[in-house]
This record gives C-alpha cells, sequence and structure tokens, in this order.
C-alpha cells in the first residue's frame, strides 16, 4: 500500500532534484528524505532516480510517475476536505504564485485575515517572476497566481486584485531630493536605475510615458535590475532615482533613506490580477480564498488607485 507521505516527499524532490533542499523545504533531515524515497522505491520495486554520488536525476519512471502521484495526492486533500466540509470547517493546503513586492507587501495581510477564520489553512507562497507563476498555474502546480499582466493563457481566468502605484524615489543627496516636483522632461536630464524589458514596471512606466510622447528608450539607464527590492537598495546605496512599486519603497521612505519625487502629470498605475486555472479541480479552500478575497468586507486589503 503507497503511503501518502512518502509521495509527498517524492513529489518535492522530484521537483528540486536535491534531496538537502527537499529535506530544507519539508523541514525533516536530508537521511530522512534519502528513506522515504528508497521506501517508495521498495514498494514499487523500481528505482525513481538515478543516482551519482550525491547528484540525484528524475529518471524516466520517476517522470511518469510525477503526474500520478500530484493527482493522488490531491484526491486524498479532496477527501479530506469534503468531509471537513461537512462539519462546517475549510480545511487543507493552497498555493499561491506571485511577484516579490506582492508576495511581501500585500498578501501576507489577506492571508493573515483569511486564516483567522480558518486556522486549519495552511498557505505556501510562491515568490518568483510572473512568468514562473503562470506557468506552475497552467501545469496545476499552484492554485492561484498573482500577476501584473493578463498573459493570455489557456483557460486561465484573470480577475483586478489590486493596483500598484510607481513612484520615483531617489538618494537623499539627489538633485531631484530638493524639488517639490520634477517634469517628464526632467527624467531625460540624470540615469535612473531600471527594471528589465518586459517587466510589469516597464512595461506600466512606458506606457504612462508615451501618454508625454516619451518612452522609456529614451531615459539614462544607470543600472538594470530584475528585482524591485534589488533596486530601492540601489537607490539607498546612492547609485541613482528609479521608479519602484510604492508598497515597496514605504519602508525606506519612512525611514529617511529614499526621497519620494513627484513628477508632473506622471501616475504610472500596475493592475494587478488574481489568476486561476477553470479546467482544473478548484479545491474547497480555493474556493473560499478567491471569494474571500473579492469580498466587499475585505475591499480593504486590496489598494486600488482613482
Amino acid at each position: 500500500m503507497l503511503e501518502l507521505h512518502e509521495l509527498h516527499v517524492f513529489l518535492v524532490a522530484a521537483e528540486t532534484q536535491n534531496f538537502s533542499e527537499t529535506g530544507r523545504i519539508l523541514q525533516i533531515s536530508q537521511p530522512a528524505v534519502s528513506s522515504h524515497i528508497q521506501a517508495l522505491e521498495q514498494r514499487l520495486k523500481t528505482q525513481l532516480f538515478d543516482r551519482a554520488g550525491r547528484n540525484i536525476k528524475l529518471n524516466d519512471v520517476g517522470e511518469a510517475l510525477v503526474p500520478m502521484a500530484r493527482n493522488l495526492l490531491k484526491e486524498a486533500q479532496q477527501i479530506e476536505e469534503f468531509i471537513a466540509l461537512r462539519r462546517g470547517m475549510v480545511i487543507g493546503r493552497l498555493t499561491i504564485g506571485c511577484s516579490t513586492a506582492v508576495g511581501k507587501y500585500l498578501l501576507p495581510r489577506l492571508m493573515a485575515r483569511f486564516m483567522e477564520s480558518n486556522p486549519s489553512v495552511r498557505i505556501t507562497c510562491d515568490v518568483g517572476p510572473r512568468a514562473r507563476a503562470l506557468d506552475r498555474l497552467c501545469a496545476g502546480e499552484i492554485d492561484l497566481a498573482l500577476s501584473s499582466l493578463r498573459v493570455p493563457r489557456r483557460a486561465v481566468e484573470y480577475k483586478h486584485f489590486a493596483d500598484d502605484l510607481l513612484i520615483l524615489i531617489a538618494p537623499p543627496g539627489h538633485s531631484w531630493a530638493g524639488r517639490s516636483s520634477i517634469t517628464c522632461t526632467d527624467l531625460l536630464e540624470h540615469p535612473i536605475i531600471l527594471r528589465e524589458p518586459g517587466s510589469g514596471t516597464s512595461i506600466t512606466l512606458n506606457r504612462e510615458l508615451g501618454q508625454h510622447d516619451m518612452s522609456v528608450d529614451m531615459l539614462q539607464t544607470r543600472l538594470v535590475l530584475g528585482n524591485t527590492e534589488s533596486i530601492v537598495q540601489a537607490v539607498t546605496e546612492g547609485i541613482g532615482p528609479a521608479f519602484v512599486s510604492r508598497m515597496a519603497a514605504e519602508p525606506v521612505l519612512q525611514r529617511g533613506q529614499a526621497a519620494e519625487i513627484p513628477v508632473e502629470g506622471l501616475c504610472p498605475v500596475q493592475r494587478l490580477y488574481m489568476a486561476r486555472h477553470t479546467e482544473f479541480y478548484a479545491s474547497e479552500v480555493q474556493t473560499a480564498f478567491w471569494a474571500f478575497t473579492f469580498a466587499p468586507q475585505n475591499v480593504d486589503l486590496r489598494p486600488v488607485v482613482g
């Protein structure tokens, strides 16, 4: 008889391809991970990983087992959720993919309020690039995703979740820091730090600059970074000004490590969306969290500009 816990360990190991990392994620020792994998292989009478010293790699049998193991664990979770719902409870696990800024500054407040009413729910945030979150959503590996763009994906439903205002911040000693505001053409005078092309921040800023017959390509580039928090840190180190999420910038603004510089006529708002896949089974906890997120009583947790 298969053990569900062994299958869970196997799925994490299949994703990480590293028993030590699997142990860290599951908060068990590396020998315990090896023991669970070996026990599963003995039950199935076949190897699931190719081993070469400390290196492991999922073999063909292991790769074929991954979707079946994932489905089996989901069905077991559905049974638990069904019984719990009959008792008036919402239980289960929920995995949400999100970007760094949203994951750190916005989503935790929503999760905390939800878990106050549903203490048996366990939520995991997979923080990373937008493309990764949507890829995992379409593969059925996560339940929900937060995205700064409505990227066309088959059977993916997007719903406006919140707005993230982009603001210009600069080091306290920068020449812009002492001004009450600057104009859009002033942006051409000094090199600034930018997000990578294709990011939600870059697309939003470019769209807003277009209203003034400008584009991101016209700006002088001091540095390009692919992470909002890295950009905020670079500003505080005096490298230069940058457009960043207000949510991400708020802590350094409060500490006086950076100054907000209003830009006349410029109000770049990045719309944020919650996404779900409509062709996969929606667990009770996923359905409950979606409804909770967009409930009128929780609108205070979802900032909207305008």
